[in-house]
């Protein structure tokens, strides 16, 4: 939850970057931004096919409420995994120009 809120913060918004150097060439910006964003897709699957597990199991009689506890640790995990990701991502848009806000 602390990454998610991190997120939401106003102050994480892209700056206008004009007049600064690009980091990186456009290559590599598109590069790191497609791999970032798989990442993204990746933590996202693996917490809904978590939370999809963890439906089932409450459903068996008795539930398997070891086996939800778990499952809720590894999709809280996942969470946290894709918003470290948002925010490198953004960390990424903050250091070039603004050209590349469009992707």
């Amino acid at each position: 939850m602390l990454m998610v809120q991190h997120l939401l913060r106003p102050e994480r918004m892209v700056n206008d970057a004009k007049g600064q150097v690009p980091s990186q060439t456009s290559a590599e910006f598109v590069r790191t931004y497609n791999a970032q964003t798989h990442e993204i897709i990746d933590a996202i699957t693996a917490a809904v096919i978590r939370a999809q597990a963890g439906l089932n199991w409450l459903r068996a009689e008795p539930p398997d409420l070891g086996e939800v506890r778990q499952i809720l640790n590894f999709i809280a995990s996942d969470g946290n995994r894709a918003a470290e990701i948002v925010i490198r991502l953004q960390t990424l848009f903050e250091k070039e120009p603004t050209g590349h806000a469009a992707l």
